[in-house]
């Protein structure tokens, strides 16, 4: 009986045994799984510190530029001097692209003559790029009219600029003056009162007889041919329209012509509506008038009218040349233009030791970056 007793009770011992090994290997299983899976994420965390410090070694130039960038424009202001200068021009633009079949005008002179302009800083973003205005408008007008007008409007002004202003060696191509840079400075105030405006985004839906339009409105935000649903996807009022000047006149919708109110400015600028009053200044207080390369359309209640924008001193207005019902009413005008260079990330101010860029005699020097 004692020894059956012993048997039983070493069984027991054993069974307790056998059940606390395999208790302690779960134990150690269990912390190896744990541990791998640490260690796995571990990997993946130093992997992408590694990538990411990678990706810093690979683009420490850029990093540096933009570093460099942003100091040198803190010592930078909106109208500053900058000492620019665009190629030399000799042959201007011609004839050829001032036809009245392009600009809807007679009145254009032969040659538009490149003029010796100085420049001062309109903007600088957030980035530190710069935008460059010529100081004042352009000796001479250029003149535009009627659906043709309209049309080749904001592809010609860019163009003259382009030819005119751009600098080759620098990579800086010129373009006109336009709308969305003015918006772009504007404070909410400003912002405000342009939707304030008492038609602006206002849609017309025209019938009968008051159904015309110059042919690149069809392509546009805003317009609706034979339809009442306006067109969301198309060009914005800044865009040039066409890679090369058109003769498309205009065109007349089937059943209706739906438009959309663009058209907002102010016979005297608020000049609280822009932060920066040196950027006002720049726009507005030039005593002359120029040239917005912007397309704009005015509503009424039984027509509308389509134009180009411009601004003349303190007002920021627009010149009509087109009705809805066909007729343009041989209306022209001219203006003169307004050139802007917009500086990339390879261009580089330099302000001079006891300049302050305030004058032309004080004026930031400008260069190419040298590649690293």
């Amino acid at each position: 009986m004692q020894n059956k007793l012993l048997k039983n009770e070493k069984g027991s011992i054993t069974l307790f045994v056998l059940l606390a090994i395999l208790f302690f290997l779960m134990v150690i299983f269990s912390l190896f799984i744990t541990s791998s899976n640490k260690n796995t994420i571990q990997s993946s965390e130093i992997d992408k510190i590694k990538e990411e410090y990678q990706e810093s070694v690979d683009n420490i130039d850029q990093i540096y530029d933009i570093a460099l960038n942003k100091n040198t424009t803190n010592l930078l202001k909106v109208g500053d001097y900058v000492n620019y200068t665009p190629d030399v021009n000799i042959k201007g633009y011609t004839i050829d692209k001032l036809t009245e079949s392009i600009t809807g005008s007679t009145k254009n002179s032969s040659t538009i003559k490149q003029d010796t302009l100085k420049w001062r800083i309109l903007n600088i973003d957030e980035n530190g790029e710069i935008d460059l205005i010529s100081e004042k408008p352009t000796n001479q007008t250029v003149s535009f009219g009627n659906a043709r007008g309209y049309n080749n409007g904001v592809y010609v002004i860019n163009d003259i600029c382009k030819n005119l202003y751009s600098n080759s060696n620098l990579g800086i191509i010129a373009r006109s003056l336009n709308l969305k840079d003015l918006e772009d400075n504007m404070n909410k105030e400003g912002i405000t009162a342009i939707h304030s405006y008492s038609k602006y985004g206002k849609i017309e839906t025209y019938g009968s007889e008051s159904n015309y339009y110059p042919k690149l409105y069809a392509k546009e935000n805003g317009s609706g041919i034979n339809t009442e649903t306006v067109k969301t996807d198309g060009l914005d009022v800044n865009e040039n329209g066409y890679s090369s000047p058109s003769t498309e006149d205009s065109s007349r919708a089937e059943k209706s012509l739906t438009v959309t109110q663009s058209f907002y400015g102010w016979s005297e600028t608020p000049s609280r509506y822009f932060d920066e009053k040196d950027f006002y200044d720049m726009i507005f207080n030039t005593e002359t008038y120029y040239w917005l390369a912007s397309r704009e359309v005015d509503c009424y209640e039984f027509f509308a009218y389509f134009g180009l924008r411009y601004i003349s001193n303190s007002e920021l207005t627009r010149f009509n040349m087109f009705n809805t019902d066909g007729n343009s009413y041989n209306l022209v005008s001219d203006n003169y233009l307004r050139p802007v260079v917009s500086l990339g990330t390879d261009i580089q101010i330099t302000p001079v030791e006891n300049a302050d860029g305030s004058s032309p005699e004080n004026m930031h020097q400008i260069s190419k970056k040298i590649a690293k």
